[in-house]
């Protein structure tokens, strides 16, 4: 299969996870607006997790099923876009959630009083009234779900990051990777631009959306079956084959220093990206500029920068983590910029525990969340494969690099019990840094 059908074939999975995910964050976001309390909490808890579940423990944990049904293509194609679409539904939730819509909830409250009309008429009204939300939704999912490839590594799905990927770790010159990944790329570029053209005058920020009744049940079933299939059924398959291999691991600890490369990766990551979400805030240009990146994919990313740094006066860094770091940086910069985004910046109860100057509500109020932020870019880093398997200097290895090459001659409990570890290592950071932290607001 040449590179050109790989790509249509992936264009048209994007497709289809883009018009599931539109067509379904629409009912979730209003009902999100109805959700108060203990229930939002829960609620967005359980949306969320498929999102920050790491793609290539998906992959690993649900690799002897996908490979099984290699023999059947329709379902194996089912399952990768069923598991793909659930995996980023919760971006185009938070995306309609907080793009404005040019009609106010009292505007859809008297078209729905005004009698029935033609379904054709309530069609263009709903598409009108909509306005460039769902399309810019629809057009980032797709960016998402087109290049995608640690959820696809282990399943054997023909898809031009694939290709690509396998093409280079292969030993294929770089300009010749390059010159096959120019199709894939200029797809990107090119929902890239024609969401810039239709987004430019949308402002991200905290929009009122109509709320749909609260007494509503198939959200719930919604997402408990979707948080139960992506994460907590990899967890779980992965910590029972683990149980057997623990002893083992334990005895013959191996992945030390794999996984300080990756933590020391990650940090400087997230505060790079962190310090580019400060940077940019307020300014929309050069926001909109510095995540556009980041939308193309990690391998897109990683080839690009790889190319740079073998060019005259930056060759003396191409051995160096630096590309790496870099590139972390980029990719993980849109993820600061919608968590920032979400982080209310001019609140009354800021303003006053600022005039006051009490830590413990600063804490609370601002520090807090942008910990919180900082945490999750600092995991979407660390859980990265694609660019550490491109980038990485010799001697430098990140854990995933290592242990997806092993995960290539199967699932034993030994492998089981090192993807454990190395998945729960930046969980744990993340937890007592701020238990410490929390500790020395609280003391001060």
């Amino acid at each position: 299969m040449n590179i050109g059908v790989q790509t249509a074939a992936a264009v048209g999975r994007a497709a289809i996870v883009a018009a599931l995910a539109v067509a379904m964050s629409g009912r979730l976001s209003g009902w999100f607006a109805a959700q108060s309390g203990r229930q939002r909490m829960a609620a967005w808890t359980l949306l969320l997790a498929p999102f920050f579940t790491p793609s290539l423990l998906i992959s690993y944990a649900f690799s002897k099923f996908a490979l099984a049904l290699v023999v059947s293509p329709w379902s194996h194609e089912t399952l990768y876009i069923g598991v793909l679409a659930l995996k980023v539904m919760p971006v185009a939730v938070i995306l309609r959630r907080h793009l404005p819509s040019p009609l106010s909830a009292e505007a859809w409250q008297i078209y729905r009083t005004q009698g029935r009309a033609e379904w054709r008429e309530r069609l263009w009204f709903r598409l009108r009234g909509a306005g460039d939300g769902p399309w810019i939704t629809g057009g980032l999912v797709f960016l998402l779900a087109f290049a995608d490839f640690e959820l696809a590594s282990l399943w054997n799905i023909h898809t031009w990051t694939i290709a690509i990927f396998d093409a280079q770790i292969g030993g294929l010159a770089l300009w010749e990777t390059l010159r096959l990944a120019v199709l894939p790329l200029g797809v990107a570029l090119a929902v890239v631009g024609w969401m810039t053209r239709r987004g430019r005058r949308l402002a991200f920020g905290s929009v009122v959306t109509a709320a749909r009744s609260s007494k509503e049940r198939w959200p719930w079933w919604y997402l408990l079956a979707s948080a139960a299939v992506v994460s907590v059924a990899p967890l779980a398959i992965v910590l029972v084959q683990a149980i057997s291999g623990l002893r083992s691991l334990v005895e013959n600890f191996v992945l030390g220093p794999e996984i300080g490369v990756s933590l020391v990766l990650a940090v400087a990551a997230a505060i790079l990206a962190d310090i580019g979400v400060r940077l940019t805030r307020g300014n929309r240009l050069a926001t909109l500029l510095t995540a556009v990146p980041g939308f193309l994919g990690a391998l897109s990313v990683s080839l690009v920068v790889l190319a740079l740094f073998q060019l005259p006066g930056l060759h003396r860094a191409y051995d160096s983590p630096l590309p790496l770091v870099l590139t972390l940086g980029v990719l993980v910069f849109p993820l600061g910029v919608l968590l920032g985004g979400l982080r209310p910046r001019h609140t009354p109860s800021l303003h006053i525990a600022r005039q006051l100057g009490s830590r413990r509500l600063l804490w609370e109020l601002e520090t807090r969340p942008h910990m919180i932020a900082c945490g999750l870019l600092f995991c979407w880093a660390y859980y990265d494969f694609t660019a550490a398997s491109i980038l990485a200097p010799v001697g430098f290895t990140p854990v995933f690099v290592r242990l997806h090459n092993l995960a290539h001659y199967g699932q034993t409990a030994v492998l089981s019990a090192m993807m454990l570890a190395a998945f729960s290592v930046p969980v744990l950071v993340v937890l007592l840094f701020g238990a410490g932290s929390r500790y020395w607001a609280g003391r001060r």
